[in-house]
């Protein structure tokens, strides 16, 4: 994701992407059912979360500003 967004964007990006897990952890934990895994390593929604992003099942909406 991070090497097609241009340079001054990227704490931008990465805000966005914490967000989203943020957003995404606490949806986990409220409705365990929407789990998008078999499996995860981490115990934790947030960790849940980013491995949802980081495996692609879940990704943040990049405006089209920050896009390259």
């Amino acid at each position: 994701l991070f090497k097609y967004i241009h340079k001054k964007h990227q704490k931008l990006i990465k805000n966005l992407i914490a967000t989203t897990a943020a957003k995404r952890a606490r949806e986990l934990d409220e409705k365990p059912e929407t789990a998008l895994l078999k499996g995860y390593h981490s115990a934790k929604p947030v960790g849940e979360a980013l491995e949802e992003i980081a495996s692609g099942k879940i990704s943040p909406v990049v405006p089209e500003e920050f896009q390259a």
